[in-house]
């Protein structure tokens, strides 16, 4: 796959990021819309790919890493969400995500001629804290984008860490795919996956450079389950994300 190829792949659901951002603030406001203020951190970044799939080499491209909040919309990398209502326990909140972890270029396997692309989810999320700065998250998401039309149910828990000007957010995540999903991504057709678990492990550091730089760094680890590993497409059943960057603060 050639490099412009890699960054239109990526400028695709970036666009749709911000496109998702910008609809949930309209809908979310009853008069005018108003171009909306950003406050957080835009980064440009090189990111790699370690995929779990037969023939496919290491993807490297550069990316754009954004986190923050667009008006009442926060945006953190691959997600955005707009809050809709807080309770004495937590809030509630609608979310989307592009799904940028899983995906398969056909041109770069001959073990199938049918692209699994990435996808655009949406649904609830149910955040509750949990006291010394845990935070427990529960989401619904489901395709909207005509891609594998399945859900993902997750439950995730996070913490913030800060180290004078470093700082670290950590999550745990249990991911229920659907078979619709993991057959979009995996199935082929002499085998059709049933629905599983994957484990999620994710890191982000944020380190102040000055008040208006910073550098990011994000690494994301999936481990996926039997179904997943025993497809004929897959040569493991782990997925590795890496991304660094430099970024300016709004």
């Amino acid at each position: 796959m050639t490099s412009l190829s890699r960054l239109s792949r990526l400028t695709l659901p970036l666009q749709t990021l911000f496109w998702l951002a910008f609809s949930l603030e309209t809908f979310a406001e009853d008069d005018t819309w108003q171009w909306p203020e950003f406050n957080g951190l835009i980064a440009g970044a090189i990111s790699q790919d370690n995929l779990p799939y037969k023939q496919v080499d290491t993807q490297q491209q550069p990316s754009l890493l954004v986190f923050g909040r667009l008006g009442d919309v926060f945006i953190e990398g691959n997600r955005a969400g707009l809050p809709l209502k807080r309770f004495d326990f937590g809030s509630l909140s609608l979310m989307g995500q592009l799904r940028t972890h899983q995906y398969l270029d056909a041109d770069d396997t001959d073990l199938t001629d049918q692209d699994r692309e990435q996808s655009i989810e949406l649904g609830p999320q149910i955040s509750i804290p949990l006291g010394q700065g845990y935070v427990s998250q529960f989401s619904v998401l489901q395709d909207i984008s005509g891609k594998h039309d399945g859900q993902e149910y997750e439950a995730a828990i996070y913490k913030r860490f800060i180290f004078d000007d470093l700082r670290v957010v950590a999550t745990l995540a249990l991911q229920y795919q659907s078979k619709d999903l993991l057959d979009y991504y995996v199935g082929t057709n002499s085998y059709s996956p049933q629905a599983e678990l994957t484990q999620e492990v994710e890191l982000l550091g944020v380190y102040d450079i000055s008040d208006a730089w910073s550098a990011v760094l994000v690494w994301r680890y999936y481990q996926h389950g039997q179904e997943f590993r025993n497809s004929p497409l897959t040569i493991g059943d782990t997925t590795q994300r890496v991304a660094i960057g430099v970024g300016r603060n709004f």
